[in-house]
C-alpha cells in the first residue's frame, strides 16, 4: 500500500499547481481591466450579483455532494461488484482514478470562480471559490485516503468474486452439494 500515496497526491498537486497559477494571474491584471470588466460586464449590478450568488450556490452544493455522495466507500464497492471493468482495474489503478476524480471536481470550483469573476469582475468576489477548493480538496484527499485503505484490505481484481451468468454452463463432471452423498464412490483403479 505504499505505492497509493503518490497516485494519491499527483493529481491534486497538479490541480493545485494549475489553480495557483490562475489565482496570480488574477491578481496581476491590471485595476484599470477590471475596472473596465466590470463596468461593461453582461449583466447590470444587481443581476451580476445574483448570478454570482448562484454561481457559489452551486459550487458549495458541488463540493457537498462530492464529498459526501460520490466519494464514499460504499459507490467504489458497488462500482465494483456492478461493473465488470471497475472490477478488472487493479487497486492501484482504481484509486488514481478516484484521486483523478476528486481532483477534476477541484478544479471545477475554481472554473466556477473564473466565472464569477469573468461575469461580475469583481476581483474580490472571485476569492470565495478558492477558499473553497482548499476546503473541498482537503476534504475530498481524506476521502481518496480512507478509500485507499478499504481497497488495501480487498483483493487486488474482483474479477473472481463477480457471479457468474445465468447462461454459463456447469462443467460436465459437476455434482451439486445436494447430491454428491447420493453418488456412488468413484473407484479406485490400481
Amino acid at each position: 500500500m505504499e505505492g497509493l500515496g503518490p497516485r494519491r497526491r499527483t493529481p491534486f498537486a497538479v490541480v493545485a499547481a494549475i489553480a495557483a497559477i490562475i489565482c496570480v494571474a488574477i491578481i496581476r491584471l491590471p485595476d484599470a481591466f477590471v475596472i473596465q470588466m466590470e463596468r461593461n460586464g453582461p449583466f447590470s449590478s444587481s443581476q451580476a450579483g445574483w448570478a454570482y450568488r448562484l454561481l457559489a450556490f452551486a459550487a458549495v452544493g458541488q463540493a457537498l455532494y462530492g464529498g459526501f455522495v460520490i466519494l464514499r466507500v460504499d459507490r467504489v464497492r458497488r462500482a465494483r461488484l456492478e461493473d465488470p471493468k471497475v472490477a478488472a482495474l487493479l487497486r492501484e489503478d482504481l484509486i488514481s482514478t478516484v484521486a483523478r476524480t476528486a481532483a477534476a471536481q477541484v478544479f471545477f470550483t475554481v472554473i466556477y470562480g473564473v466565472a464569477a469573476f469573468i461575469v461580475t469582475g469583481q476581483r474580490g468576489g472571485f476569492w470565495l471559490f478558492p477558499l473553497i477548493a482548499v476546503a473541498q480538496a482537503a476534504w475530498y484527499y481524506r476521502q481518496v485516503g480512507v478509500i485507499g485503505h478499504w481497497l488495501g484490505f480487498q483483493p487486488a481484481t474482483m474479477e473472481s468474486q463477480t457471479p457468474r451468468s445465468a447462461w454459463e454452463r456447469e462443467p460436465p463432471d459437476y455434482c451439486p452439494p445436494i447430491a454428491r452423498g447420493l453418488k456412488p464412490p468413484a473407484e479406485k483403479t490400481a
